[in-house]
């Protein structure tokens, strides 16, 4: 397990484990932003459903703690860091801003300040495991499919 550098050699936060990397951010919620956020993740918004997409992303959660003043956003990932979010930021910036815009300082993921806050507010676990550290998503939608067609080939042969 290791932190990662990007191309230009900075040292970004965050384990590695195998192709999987472990990403958490820790941001305070402006005042009221609670409540919103949870209005708007309990409510669907057309096109949301495009960040399982992302194909370097094996999943994502949000935690509000702290008597409702911070957000956790954790995930896992494969990949390059800078990759990962440039992918969340043009696969999916409203979602991002639609979240995000209930912290403070946040700048916008289209600004040029987006990785320079993200990293602000990024801190590294200290110890990330994976049962399956060199399955990348790629690798897991693989086997889907042929778990599926052999699921249907078996269903054909014994009907």
């Amino acid at each position: 397990m290791s932190n990662k550098n990007d191309s230009e050699g900075k040292v970004r936060p965050g384990l590695k484990s195998g192709r999987s990397n472990e990403f958490t951010i820790i941001t305070t919620l402006k005042p009221g932003g609670a409540e919103r956020l949870r209005q708007k993740l309990s409510t669907p918004r057309s096109g949301d459903d495009r960040r399982l997409t992302i194909g370097t992303l094996h999943e994502m959660r949000y935690v509000i703690f702290d008597n409702d003043t911070r957000l956790l956003f954790a995930s896992t990932f494969d990949g390059d860091w800078d990759a990962y979010i440039d992918d969340f930021g043009s696969m999916v910036p409203d979602l991002l801003d639609n979240i995000f815009e209930e912290t403070e300082g946040y700048p916008g993921i289209r600004s040029p300040d987006i990785k320079d806050f993200i990293v602000k507010h990024q801190i590294s676990a200290f110890n990330f495991f994976r049962a399956y550290p060199d399955a990348s998503v790629r690798d897991v939608l693989k086997a889907l499919k042929i778990k599926h067609a052999l699921d249907l080939l078996l269903d054909t042969a014994t009907s």
